[in-house]
């Protein structure tokens, strides 16, 4: 059996992660058919929990004949962890701050008309986003991050787009996840949508001409209430935190995936970027949208085990030891 624990929840680590993790790290070079041994579980569970543990910096895996996996230094990799989710409660109270102040004040504006309706249940949330669309006359801003109310697909917004409606929106790499995620936002783009991404955003929202906005009153699915902010100070406040986001946030750039870009002429003692080909470029670009693994196989229509063989030929070849790495030698060699 794997030791009990859920000391590493407050930093996202389940407590099923936290057993395999003290697995690893009772028995370093350990593999997953041990780990399947000691714990009862299937093979599936704890390898996608050790690709999850993985992604937070908690273990590393041992190439070989047999995969082995054993644990990074726990007080630098927990206590990395730790400084992100500072960084996070920080950034969550200057937006707490942020909204509390307009909160104070609705229900002042009585001659603007602002006023808060909670929307029961996602289909009354879904209705009111289509709605929105339906009156907007000049601009769409949107938080798009899972869990979605009924479907990420919003039909209306091509046809708004080339009437004239602006959309901006901010994604998170999650956003992407679902197989031709990346082209149907590439769509949209040659349609008119402006969009960038961020690794994190603190809720999903759609404004619609600074004056309404619609949001969930929570992030837990299914969703179950939300609320349609109207005409008020909130609603100010909503958009001064879009607009300080949209200019933290990457530009999303579809012409890098859905065409292969051509190749810069290469520096002096630089890699020769010819030497990319096409698949490694378009590799690049989503590893600098920040999908994950899984997700960047789905979009190539490759496997998983496929993408880290070419993804560990891709980092030798930028000299590069991590993604991050990576991502920061593409970028400065205008690959990104």
């Amino acid at each position: 059996m794997l030791e009990d624990g859920r000391a590493l929840e407050v930093v996202g680590v389940s407590a099923f992660d936290e057993r395999v993790y003290r697995g690893v790290l009772a028995c370093p070079g350990i593999t997953v058919q041990e780990l399947v041994m000691r714990s009862g579980e299937s093979a599936a569970r704890i390898q996608t929990s050790l690709s999850r543990l993985r992604a937070k910096g908690l273990v590393s895996r041992l190439w070989g004949r047999s995969p082995r996996w054993t644990v990074t230094n726990p007080g630098t990799s927990i206590r990395s962890l730790v400084r992100n989710l500072q960084s996070e409660l920080d950034r969550l109270t200057d937006t707490a701050d942020e909204l509390e102040a307009a909160f104070r004040t609705v229900g002042q504006d009585s001659e603007e008309g602002g006023q808060l309706e909670v929307l029961a249940g996602p289909e009354e949330q879904a209705r009111w986003y289509v709605r929105l669309q339906q009156e907007a006359k000049e601009e769409v801003l949107t938080f798009d991050r899972p869990p979605y109310v009924l479907d990420y697909h919003n039909p209306l917004q091509t046809g708004l787009l080339r009437s004239g409606v602006r959309y901006r929106t901010i994604y998170v790499p999650e956003a992407f996840d679902h197989a031709g995620a990346l082209d149907e936002v590439g769509s949209l783009i040659k349609a008119g949508e402006e969009a960038r991404v961020l690794p994190r955003l603190p809720f999903k929202m759609a404004i619609v001409d600074r004056w309404r906005a619609v949001m969930p009153l929570h992030m837990d699915p299914p969703l179950t209430r939300g609320v349609l902010i109207s005409g008020s100070t909130m609603v100010v406040a909503l958009v001064e935190l879009f607009e300080r986001l949209w200019r933290e946030a990457l530009p999303v750039r579809p012409e890098l995936w859905q065409e292969p870009p051509s190749a810069p002429e290469p520096a002096d003692e630089e890699l020769d970027l010819a030497e990319l080909g096409p698949e490694d470029r378009r590799l690049l670009t989503l590893l600098a949208a920040g999908l994950k693994d899984d997700a960047i196989a789905r979009q190539l229509g490759t496997s998983p085990r496929s993408l880290r063989r070419r993804l560990r030929h891709l980092l030798d070849q930028l000299n590069a030891e991590t993604r991050f790495q990576a991502g920061a030698q593409a970028s400065r060699r205008g690959l990104v």
